[in-house]
């Protein structure tokens, strides 16, 4: 694999030349895991920067209670595991690859030698940490304020517009959701996010075949959520 054709297609890393890209390039590890597998455990020590060559994974944390709950869904291009290097704290969350997956592993040494080298990746790291300390917000405050039904149509609405596949009948989202998806997606059990799911499948909103959602009405999940 061209470690720097890869990482000049990465926003993170996409203003930078070769030149500045070759030491990284250089320290990079390759591995791959299986689908299903726990690449990072929550509470572990954290060495290592990930970022997706291939496939796809879910973070997720765990509650009191011991519910899952999504944090969410990167794939190719993105970039996870920065939290425990930057802080020095232990992760805070698990990630799961939700197919089989090739990343590249950057360690703590030459990740903050890179950082320190290049002021534009820090940049871009800042604004990455922005972009989803405001998704986490919103999450945060949808959990607080709006019923199982309101999620559930907030969070399909955000996976089409990331994974739909415009079809004749609807738009299908692209990924495995089984009612336990759905559910660690907007924090609920998975008896009530099925009551919810087969409220808007009754009602013509989705269509549910198996672990695939198609959203046959767009208008009326904006108007749930």
């Amino acid at each position: 694999m061209d470690e720097m054709s890869f990482l000049q297609r990465i926003p993170l890393f996409s203003d930078l030349h070769r030149e500045q890209l070759q030491p990284l390039a250089r320290a990079l590890e390759q591995r791959a895991y299986g689908k299903g597998d726990i690449i990072l455990h929550q509470g572990a020590p954290g060495d290592s920067l990930y970022i997706i060559v291939s496939g796809r994974v879910r973070i997720y944390t765990l509650t009191a209670d011991g519910h899952e709950l999504s944090v969410g869904i990167y794939d190719q291009g993105d970039f996870f595991g920065e939290m425990a290097l930057l802080s020095g704290a232990p992760r805070s969350a698990y990630v799961e690859a939700l197919q089989p997956i090739q990343v590249l592993m950057l360690h703590r040494q030459a990740f903050h030698r890179h950082l320190l080298s290049n002021p534009l990746a820090a940049v871009h790291i800042i604004e990455t940490l922005s972009q989803r300390l405001r998704r986490a917000t919103r999450s945060a405050e949808a959990l607080a304020t709006l019923n199982v039904s309101q999620r559930i149509a907030r969070r399909l609405l955000e996976l089409v517009e990331r994974y739909g596949v415009v079809q004749e009948e609807g738009v299908l989202i692209d990924l495995d959701l089984s009612q336990e998806a759905i559910a660690s997606l907007v924090g609920t059990t998975r008896e009530s996010a099925n009551r919810a799911l087969s409220g808007m499948r009754e009602q013509g909103i989705v269509q549910v075949e198996r672990v695939r959602i198609r959203v046959l009405c767009p208008d009326k999940l904006e108007e749930m959520s």
